[in-house]
């Protein structure tokens, strides 16, 4: 018995309006969804170990980054918003955001930057751990998202 090769014409004309179907119905992919894949084992992995729910932290995450798109993620690999605080002593980023002078002017605010999203995602996940105004959420069951 002798194999069609998958170059052969017959095999094409069986196969093109498979193809062309999928290609018809298959709906574009979101930037959010694309974000989602990309950053769910990372959420996972922080949830493992802050206990902050990955479903939490994904959706602060899309918001505050613009789905990866916004200035802090792309320019400082800040995903979360995440100003510089009086502790930090990492790399900063200097971004206009909500921080005005005396005069009313919009001025630059400092934020953290990070040399990767995965640094971003564990640096808000300690932010969240030592700081008292979270203290509370992490009484909360790790399945609570509505709480």
């Amino acid at each position: 018995m002798k194999l069609v090769p998958p170059y052969h014409p017959i095999l094409r004309l069986l196969v093109m309006p498979f193809v062309l179907f999928l290609m018809v119905s298959a709906r574009p992919v979101s930037v959010q969804e694309k974000y989602i894949e990309q950053f769910k084992f990372l959420a996972i992995s922080e949830m493992d170990r802050s206990g902050i729910p990955a479903s939490i932290k994904m959706a602060q995450g899309l918001l505050e980054s613009m789905a990866g798109r916004s200035e802090l993620a792309i320019q400082a690999n800040n995903h979360f918003g995440i100003k510089c605080k009086n502790n930090w002593n990492g790399e900063t980023y200097q971004y206009e955001d909500d921080d005005y002078n005396a005069s009313g002017q919009l001025i630059a605010s400092c934020f953290r930057s990070y040399s990767s999203a995965i640094d971003s995602y564990k640096d808000h996940s300690d932010f969240l751990m030592n700081r008292p105004r979270y203290k509370e959420l992490f009484s909360l069951s790790k399945t609570d998202y509505t709480s």
